[in-house]
């Protein structure tokens, strides 16, 4: 066969690795054995027995997100990195015999049937295909009529990838398109008309990459792990060399730095969006790194950490703020961590999350967000939650995304509305460091008419201070709850109007420092509406203590909750917060020692953040100086 001759004589190009499970390691081998001789195990989902033939719309389609697995080929992996490195013809000719049967099952493109033809399973199937089709050109094993098959399966490939319907720019899969795009027109180069698919697919690369990500060089889509993930494939096309190094170079850096904001000191992403309780360091395989990027992967043994110890990603809509980079491995894991979200881009992977944080604190994390459970029971746009924003109807993936999951407040029990608003971009518009406390202050509109401002005050090791102003401009009365939900591993128990969280060296304390009434803890409530809960990984679900105070019957409304470390409980002293929220100032005692902080909106010219502190004998510890001059900031 002539095209066949064409294909073999090219000049042969290692397996490309796009995602963590096509890099070569160790164990890929062992992976690669089991997935062959006793079938395909991903997650918590069933093995599916892999001989043939394969069942493919059945086998995996109890689960959304196990069927999108399943067709993206998701198990090959492991197999074509071993095949690719080892060159042992029976991991080849068992790829191939699942190709071709995949291939005889679907001999047309069929958007509607199961996840065969979804957009990304399209992308990340094309670049293992086109690996298949070199590869067996070059095998005596694989006769000509199989070959003829894989290389029309490969050209229907590459018809649905040029197709513009399946191509998303706005989110990672028009992404998982473009690579597997070019990877494929790459593998049958020799033949006529793959250079117009490689300069689509390179154009589209320049698009997504101008769409998707901040100058900043974070991901727009709300999720550090879905960030990371694409950093992956980025990383992918360019040492597979279908990317210039140098012209991404700047970028990928800046990408990679802003990756390790979001790495907790327990080497976990923070769990913003549609992000699992990753640990970074066993999963993540991140080359040619950015110094403060391998400075987290590491623990601190190799790179260098960034020179500052807050970062405010205004374009992005994140802050975070660490009490410091730590020297080494040995105490990497007992810093301060606070990580605000504040953006809202578009819908994709965005939670009803706005202005909510996390925290980590004293070897441990303290406040969690509620994470990504799965993608299960699709809802329609016509139907209720469709038009709320919900994506899917599976309990569990609807609580986690509701407001009510997040450390934000709830208006009315309902959760912020994603559909049929004009995403605002960034909402971040204070930060700032001042005298050892960190800071950030944003503002946003949910349901168009009701503003939302909160103020966090940081002081790592010590407190966490949480302010939020609310104001219907429509002047109709409203009922305000602000949420805290903590990690399952800790205890909560009632303590007067606060909260109190048993540690193995200390409490910790949540105590009202303006009027609200405290609801009562809630842990794994599931009627009427579930509450108290958390999905680290997919599929799972945990109970955890979850917090609240609440203000009912005004249209506006100031909400300040004080959560600090100590045997005892902080005592809150004389705070005001004027009506519109432009000058709040929050009192309190804690160990002999007097707080005061004071800001104004962070929407307002002037702003200003000013802290005085004084200790149990009277001696001014801020200067009134100092709080006279409050830096105003940007």
């Amino acid at each position: 066969m002539e095209k066949r001759s064409l294909v073999k004589e090219q000049k042969k190009i290692p397996y490309e690795a796009f995602t963590s499970m096509d890099h070569w390691n160790s164990s890929r081998r062992e992976q690669a054995d089991e997935i062959i001789s006793q079938g395909w195990k991903t997650r918590k989902f069933p093995r599916i027995n892999m001989a043939l033939p394969i069942d493919w719309d059945k086998s995996a389609s109890k689960n959304r997100s196990w069927s999108f697995y399943f067709h993206s080929w998701d198990f090959l992996s492991p197999v074509l990195a071993t095949h690719s490195h080892t060159k042992e013809a029976r991991y080849l000719n068992w790829a191939v015999d699942i190709a071709l049967d995949w291939a005889r099952q679907h001999p047309m493109v069929e958007p509607q049937r199961s996840m065969a033809w979804y957009d990304m399973a399209i992308g990340l199937r094309a670049y293992k295909l086109g690996y298949l089709v070199e590869a067996a050109a070059r095998s005596d094993q694989v006769d000509d009529t199989a070959f003829s098959l894989l290389l029309s399966c490969a050209k229907l490939h590459l018809e649905a990838l040029a197709d513009p319907q399946f191509f998303a720019a706005h989110s990672n899969h028009g992404f998982y398109v473009a690579a597997g795009q070019m990877a494929l027109a790459r593998r049958l180069r020799s033949l006529p008309g793959m250079e117009p698919h490689r300069g689509q697919a390179r154009e589209r690369v320049h698009e997504l990459v101008r769409r998707q990500f901040t100058p900043t060089g974070v991901h727009r889509e709300h999720s550090p792990d879905y960030h990371r993930m694409v950093l992956d494939t980025f990383q992918g096309l360019i040492e597979s060399e279908l990317l210039d190094r140098t012209e991404f170079a700047p970028l990928i850096d800046r990408i990679q730095e802003a990756l390790s904001w979001f790495v907790l000191p327990n080497n976990r992403l923070a769990m913003f969006g549609d992000t699992n309780h990753r640990d970074v360091l066993q999963e993540h395989r991140t080359r040619a790194l950015n110094p403060a990027l391998e400075f987290v992967l590491t623990r601190g043994s190799q790179g260098k950490p960034p020179g500052d110890r807050w970062r405010s990603f205004d374009d992005a809509g994140f802050f975070v703020a660490r009490d410091r980079w730590p020297t080494g491995p040995e105490d990497y894991a007992d810093c301060s961590y606070l990580a605000q979200t504040a953006g809202f881009h578009s819908r994709v992977h965005k939670h009803a999350d706005d202005l909510s944080m996390v925290w980590y604190d004293r070897g441990r994390e303290i406040l969690v967000d509620a994470g990504k459970f799965g993608y299960l029971d699709r809802t329609t746009p016509e139907s209720e939650l469709g038009r709320a924003g919900f994506y899917y109807a599976h309990p569990s993936r609807v609580y986690v995304e509701s407001t009510r999951a997040h450390n934000t407040v709830e208006i009315d029990g309902r959760s912020y509305q994603r559909r049929g608003v004009k995403p605002y971009g960034s909402g971040l518009l204070r930060s700032g460091e001042h005298q050892g406390v960190f800071y950030s202050g944003a503002h946003v509109r949910h349901d168009r008419t009701i503003r939302h401002a909160r103020v966090l005050a940081f002081r790592p090791g010590e407190w966490l201070l949480v302010y939020d102003w609310l104001w219907d401009n429509l002047d109709q009365p409203h009922t305000y709850t602000q949420r805290f939900h903590l990690a399952p591993e800790l205890d909560m128990t009632s303590a007067g109007s606060g909260f109190e969280v048993p540690l193995p060296d200390t409490r910790l304390h949540m105590v009202p420092l303006l009027s609200a009434r405290a609801l009562p803890a809630v842990r794994g409530r599931k009627e009427p509406e579930p509450l108290g809960w958390i999905s680290r990984q997919d599929g799972e679900f945990q109970p955890c203590w979850t917090a609240a105070y609440q203000i009912s019957g005004g249209a506006s409304c100031s909400i300040a909750t004080l959560l600090g470390f100590g045997e005892r409980a902080p005592v809150p002293g004389e705070s005001t917060a004027s009506v519109r929220g432009d000058e709040v100032r929050l009192r309190w005692s804690r160990a002999g020692e007097e707080w005061e902080v004071g800001f104004g909106r962070p929407d307002r010219e002037d702003f200003q953040f000013r802290v005085r502190h004084t200790s149990a004998n009277g001696t001014a510890l801020r200067r009134a100086l100092n709080w006279l001059r409050g830096p105003r900031l940007s």
